[in-house]
Formats: structure tokens, C-alpha cells, sequence
């Protein structure tokens, strides 16, 4: 990092220590100021967030669309600030504010020496699910993320996420780890909505009402290692308080084709938003690629 990047790291790493300290009224009351800088000051990325809408949702009245971009704007507000908690509290204050059903899934697996992909997508709170996952499991935990650009950000989440022991895995560089780790019984966890940057491998899905491409990762790991794969879905129960479900797509991902096993995934993930659409990371640009000709 450059002087600036230092700078930027320092007192973003005060900034988030304090915030993260404080309590949850102030910072439900420092998120709603937030939630107005963002959607009514800033107006930030609302053009994308509403053209996204009105795509995955035209049955849906204008005022409906409406009441679910600014639903989704507060969520993210608030996951602005249980950023904070989490990264000035320990794994036990998030865990009584996240729980995960279901965990027989994984233990199940792992006793039989089958390691086990976690496909998620972004969903609120996602950074909280991979802390709890990671204590409420014993096998190590891989995590697959794209880098951020500023490597100030950068720093401040990769410490955050590996804080207990999950090792983050850059995207580009996951194949040659899991081959090494074949033989240990493990957890793989994919942010599965990531827009692919390799187009000449994705997948072409329909996904929302648009042909959409999908990274090949999903399928390629599954294949390599014939995990478990759990898609996992994140519900919000209250502000600032979620339950995940995992549920298994396929136990022999070998016997699918990458299409067939990414379709799982893509259909589970669609039903999943429609059932609660505004918890979804709606700003980030999920089809800026049209399909092959």
C-alpha cells in the first residue's frame, strides 16, 4: 500500500472500531441518516438498482418497485453498520444475531470424509454467514472472493473474513488450491453470484427475466472434488437478525453436467429473491454481458 492507502486504512480501521461499538440505536439512527446520503443525496446507482427492478419484476406495479428499492437502500444501510459490529465484536455477539438451521448437512458430509460447497449469494447479512459457518463447523473453511481494488478495502475485509481462521482464496487462484486440498475434508464457500469475468467459460442461464452468465467455478470445483453441494439461502427475521438454510442441490455433482448443476443453483437463488426481493445486493451489475451471438 501507498501512503494514501495507509492513511485510508487507518482511519477507516478507528472508524469502524468505534461505530462497531456503540449502540444498536445509535446505529440504527446513524443507518437511517445514511439510507437518506445514499438514496435521496447521493442517489447512488439508483438508475441501475430501478432499471434492475423493473427487468426481474414487470408484473409488479411501479409503486410496488418503488417500495422495494428503498426497502433494499436501508438494508444496505444497515448491513453498512453490522459491518461495523462485526468487525469490533467478537464471533459470539454476531452468532446471537445469525443462526444457521440445518448444520447436520454439513457434519454429515464431513463424517464421511465429503467435503461440502457452500453456494450463496448476496444476500444480508452474507459477511456475518461466513463467520458462523466457519465456528459452527469443524472442518476448515475456503472462502472464494474477488479482491477489491483499493487495497486499503481490501485489507480491511480480508482480516475481518479471516479473523477466525477461514482462509480467503482470490479469485483466479481456486483451482490450484483445491486440487491440493483434495485429500482434506473441507468447506468451500462461493459468493456463486459473482459476475464471471471469463465469458468464453461461463454459463448462459436465464436468471430474472435475461439470458445471464454464470461462472463455471460452481461446477468445475464440484466436479473435481464431488463435494456436497448446499445452496444457502439467508432470510432477515428482524432488523439486523437472520437465519440461513442450506439445502442440498446434488450429493454426486459428477453425475450433472456444469449447465444441469449451475441451474440448480440459479433457480434456487431466483425463488429465493422472489420470495423477499429487496435482500439482494441490487447495485451490483449482474448483467452488464450480453450472450454470445
Amino acid at each position: 500500500m501507498n501512503s494514501l492507502h495507509k492513511l485510508t486504512y487507518t482511519a477507516v480501521d478507528w472508524a469502524l472500531n468505534r461505530f462497531g461499538r456503540i449502540s444498536w440505536k445509535n446505529l440504527d439512527r446513524i443507518s437511517s441518516i445514511l439510507y437518506k446520503f445514499l438514496y435521496q443525496s447521493l442517489e447512488y446507482r439508483r438508475v441501475l438498482v430501478e432499471k434492475h427492478l423493473a427487468q426481474a419484476f414487470p408484473d409488479k406495479t411501479p409503486a410496488t418497485r418503488k417500495a422495494i428499492e428503498k426497502d433494499f437502500y436501508q438494508l444496505f444501510a444497515d448491513w453498512m453498520m453490522e459491518v461495523s459490529f462485526m468487525y469490533a465484536q467478537d464471533w459470539e455477539a454476531v452468532r446471537e444475531r445469525f443462526e444457521i438451521k440445518n448444520l447436520s448437512l454439513f457434519h454429515e458430509a464431513h463424517a464421511r470424509g465429503q467435503s461440502v460447497i457452500v453456494a450463496m449469494g448476496h444476500q444480508f447479512n452474507w459477511e456475518w454467514g461466513g463467520w458462523i459457518v466457519r465456528k459452527d463447523t469443524a472442518a476448515p473453511i475456503l472462502c472464494v472472493y474477488l479482491p477489491i481494488k483499493n487495497p486499503a478495502f481490501d485489507t480491511l475485509f480480508l482480516r475481518m473474513r479471516g479473523r477466525y481462521g477461514t482462509f480467503m482464496l482470490p479469485q483466479g487462484q481456486m483451482g490450484l488450491k483445491l486440487a491440493r486440498m483434495r485429500t482434506t475434508t473441507h468447506t468451500l464457500i462461493l459468493m456463486a453470484d459473482q459476475s464471471p469475468s471469463d465469458l468464453e467459460r461461463a454459463v448462459w442461464l436465464p436468471f430474472l427475466n435475461r439470458p445471464t452468465a454464470w461462472h463455471g467455478g460452481l461446477a468445475r470445483a464440484a466436479h473435481l472434488g464431488d463435494y456436497r453441494v448446499l445452496f444457502v439461502e439467508i432470510r432477515r427475521i428482524a432488523r439486523h437478525r437472520y437465519e440461513a438454510y442450506p439445502e442440498i442441490l446434488s450429493d454426486e455433482p459428477r453425475s450433472l453436467s456444469a449447465e444441469a448443476l449451475t441451474r440448480l443453483y440459479v433457480e434456487r437463488l431466483e425463488a429465493s429473491l422472489r420470495h423477499d426481493p429487496a435482500n439482494w445486493l441490487w447495485t451490483h451489475n449482474r448483467w452488464k454481458h450480453s450472450p454470445p451471438k
